[in-house]
């Protein structure tokens, strides 16, 4: 088959692997500029065909260990404020890169110990500066348009129901506390928040799992099917 990759994975992995090999077999096809396709299989043919590679003296083959990898509980590490002009976070400048989700074992927005919960009875209402900030900061790194939602609550409104109930699951991981309303994002603004703490809190969490919605899971309709047919 020349001119054609194919990634052989175990059919028994957990489904956040396959779809991680998926992800990377349609990055790799979009590098190199040749279809990918990914085949699950037993682990038994598996471990035949290595068996069949290691005798087959024209065969190459080279295994890649995953690099040392932090405490997973431990949170990720904050990035450096950058400024504009006028004296107010540059949040769409702040990140050019994002960890890995804690869905795939990266490190979580917010340690164990200092979560962001949702606020507790009626809650209180959010310092206007402060949300002021949030609203601006989701707006600058990914166009989804926040508002209040009551005392304690911002609401994020998301491109569907199914885009706003994967972003608050995957949220929840993160250790930021957060509910669903249809097509609606729910997160924490508590009254205290902090703009070097809390809400850039807030603005990443939103910003990191927007950008894998829209880069690996909305698309990934068209990569998960043929890790099933497989």
């Amino acid at each position: 088959m020349a001119g054609r990759l194919v990634l052989v994975i175990d059919a028994d992995l957990l489904a956040a692997t396959r779809l991680a090999c998926a992800d990377l077999a349609a990055r790799l096809a979009d590098q190199v500029g040749m279809p990918v396709t990914v085949a699950a299989a037993p682990v038994s043919r598996l471990d035949a065909l290595e068996h069949s590679l290691r005798r087959d003296g024209e065969a190459q083959r080279r295994e890649y260990a995953p690099t040392t990898r932090p405490d997973p509980a431990a949170p990720m590490t904050s990035a450096p404020f950058l400024w504009r002009a006028d004296g107010r976070p540059d949040w769409g400048r702040m990140w050019t890169t994002f960890c890995e989700l804690a869905l795939y074992g990266g490190p979580p927005q917010r340690g164990p110990e200092s979560p962001l919960r949702a606020p507790g009875g009626s809650g209180a209402d959010s310092d206007a500066e402060m949300l002021a900030e949030m609203r601006r900061g989701i707006w600058e790194t990914t166009g989804l348009y926040a508002e209040a939602a009551g005392p304690g609550w911002l609401s994020v409104t998301c491109d569907s129901p199914t885009m706003a109930a994967w972003m608050c699951a995957v949220i929840i991981l993160e250790n930021v506390g957060a509910r669903l309303e249809d097509d609606r994002l729910l997160l924490p603004a508590g009254p205290d928040y902090g703009l070097t703490d809390e809400v850039k809190s807030i603005i990443t969490v939103v910003a990191k799992t927007h950008h894998y919605w829209q880069a690996h899971v909305a698309d990934a309709g068209r990569i998960a099917p043929e890790i099933e047919r497989s």
